[in-house]
């Protein structure tokens, strides 16, 4: 008996899922997540007739499953455009559309928390994982429900082998709750995984690309958490979403997260005593901040 994977057509071959068995043309999932981007207008200029996309959609019948290898590691808010878009017009009618229910595609899981067993001394760590983007795994990714944006910092950002090509320019900035201003370098759209297989989910994220010295390689906001359905809590130090069949989990490392925490600490320090430069709009014309991130390993 041939095993499934002897099964499936070479002749055939996805790059967004990374394996045999369907074309990258046909692929339900990719189609899914470019609609997506579509709707939050990310993707406007590619698109004559949009209207077609809201009826059209086709059912999600598999979830992603990422066979490649893991090429790289990589150690170590705002308002932004979110489902808007850049302009203030397309911001406003935003605000003002009703929302609906999305359709379900997949059969709905509870995803809960025990109440019992382990114990969770008290603590006020932030919620750092670790995902893989493209094929690099990445560490400090902060989860933060507080901002509407994914950003990406440009450490992190070049060690992914990515240059000012991979951008594209945007007119919208980055608001923090102290009203400060941060004109994002551009926008990319990464491919990063959540979870280890056979259970891991694997969406296109649009991040915009921040040049500003942080201790964090990424930070995914609510557009991304709400695409993947994911349930938070601080308390248990878990991400948990829903996959085809089963619900999954990424655990918070703790440690990660505290020696983040004295990075950022240290960073606010030098910031208070030599003012932040301003944002360069060309991610090739500086040097790079040691503070960001750690060594990649290959």
């Amino acid at each position: 008996m041939k095993s499934h994977s002897e099964r499936r057509d070479k002749k055939r071959y996805c790059r967004f899922h990374r394996e045999y068995d369907h074309d990258t043309e046909e692929c339900h999932d990719l189609q899914y997540q470019i609609e997506d981007l579509i709707r939050r207008g990310h993707l406007r200029r590619y698109v004559r007739d949009q209207s077609s996309l809201l009826d059209s959609r086709p059912p999600r019948n598999s979830s992603p499953r990422p066979k490649g290898p893991v090429e790289k590691q990589i150690d170590v808010i705002f308002r932004g455009p979110a489902s808007g878009g850049d302009r203030f017009s397309t911001r406003k009618a935003y605000a003002r559309s009703e929302v609906g229910k999305r359709p379900t595609h997949d059969e709905d899981l509870d995803i809960t928390f025990k109440s019992g067993g382990e114990e969770f001394p008290c603590h006020d760590d932030a919620l750092v994982i670790s995902i893989r983007m493209a094929s690099a795994y990445v560490k400090r990714v902060m989860i933060d429900t507080g901002i509407s944006t994914d950003i990406l910092y440009f450490d992190a950002f070049q060690k992914l082998g990515l240059t000012n090509k991979n951008l594209v320019t945007l007119t919208s900035t980055l608001t923090g709750f102290t009203g400060d201003f941060i004109s994002p370098l551009g926008a990319t759209t990464i491919p990063i995984t959540f979870g280890g297989e056979p259970r891991s989910k694997t969406i296109m994220v649009l991040f915009m690309v921040v040049k500003f010295p942080s201790a964090y390689n990424a930070i995914i906001g609510r557009p991304t958490l709400n695409w993947l359905k994911a349930v938070i809590s601080t308390y248990h130090r878990l991400l948990k979403f829903p996959t085809r069949t089963v619900v999954d989990e990424v655990r918070s490392d703790l440690r990660e997260s505290r020696q983040c925490y004295l990075t950022t600490t240290t960073l606010s320090k030098k910031l208070k005593v030599q003012p932040a430069a301003a944002v360069s709009q060309n991610p090739e014309d500086s040097a790079r901040d040691p503070y960001l991130t750690e060594q990649i390993l290959e």
